[in-house]
């Protein structure tokens, strides 16, 4: 349980243009934190809200549009980690502390297998390099449809895809489960398989080398303090103890967006 948790440090308002679809993609800043809550971190002086305040969510946590596309893996409604997810989704909900994060929806959970575009965010490493930055979101889809059709997964890169639970994430963004691939030769296929999209659509995020695997279910509406943070965590670290820790995910899916709740699958890689 060493992992549990992991401290990001908050990220200013400086960052805010390299948002992506993903809640808790790392920093460079990340470091390993003993079991238990990671350090409470001073509110910065920056923004006054969390990343993905007001862009994906507003402060009172209505959805916001946020359009884009993303390959992913959805979780399975029928395996035993989906269920436990539901049971924490529920504690969650009612939680004292509810309103200050914003809940997926369960349909919407998902691993995102490489990121791809956010209609917002065309700063260089995340928007495709062989198209204009002024290109519509709809032809950058369309263009990267027409390399998705032909790409092959290969024998190597076939589903499914064995993962395992290791904690949840800090409060810097959201809350979200870690996860791993169940073994290094399953990592190194995996990782392989994204080495082969960000060359096929030219798109390779600053962090694609030491992306962490996720699945986010909620965003901060607002800072934690300390003692929110401790509440919040002894929840999050009972219900680790007693869930499953292993699963499997199948086809990546290329999808698109307009916004946190929904990812519309246009077709599974194969």
């Amino acid at each position: 349980m060493r992992n549990f948790f992991r401290s990001l440090k908050p990220t200013r308002d400086k960052r805010r243009r390299s948002e992506s679809p993903d809640s808790h993609a790392p920093s460079q800043t990340t470091t390993e934190a003993s079991i238990g809550v990671p350090p409470p971190a001073a509110v910065p002086a920056g923004p006054d809200y969390p990343i993905g305040v007001p862009s994906k969510f507003a402060p009172d946590g209505t959805v916001q549009r946020f359009p884009g596309n993303t390959i992913v893996s959805h979780l399975s409604s029928a395996s035993p980690f989906y269920a436990s997810l539901l049971s924490l989704h529920a504690k969650l909900a009612a939680s004292p502390l509810a309103s200050l994060y914003a809940l997926l929806p369960p349909e919407s959970w998902h691993m995102t297998v490489f990121e791809g575009v956010c209609d917002t965010v065309r700063n260089p490493g995340h928007w495709p390099k062989d198209l204009p930055v002024d290109a519509s979101l709809a032809h950058c889809t369309s263009h990267f449809v027409r390399k998705l059709e032909s790409f092959q997964l290969g024998p190597a890169g076939q589903p499914p895809y064995g993962i395992v639970a290791t904690g949840f994430s800090s409060f810097a963004v959201g809350i979200g489960v870690r996860v791993r691939l169940r073994s290094a030769e399953e990592e190194e296929r995996f990782r392989k398989v994204r080495d082969r999209l960000a060359e096929t659509l030219q798109v390779r995020h600053a962090h694609h080398d030491y992306y962490e695997l996720h699945i986010s279910l909620a965003y901060l509406l607002r800072y934690l303090n300390k003692e929110q943070k401790a509440e919040l965590g002894a929840l999050l670290k009972e219900h680790f103890e007693g869930m499953p820790k292993e699963f499997e995910l199948g086809s990546p899916e290329f999808c698109t967006f307009e916004d946190m709740f929904k990812f519309d699958r246009l077709f599974y890689l194969k």
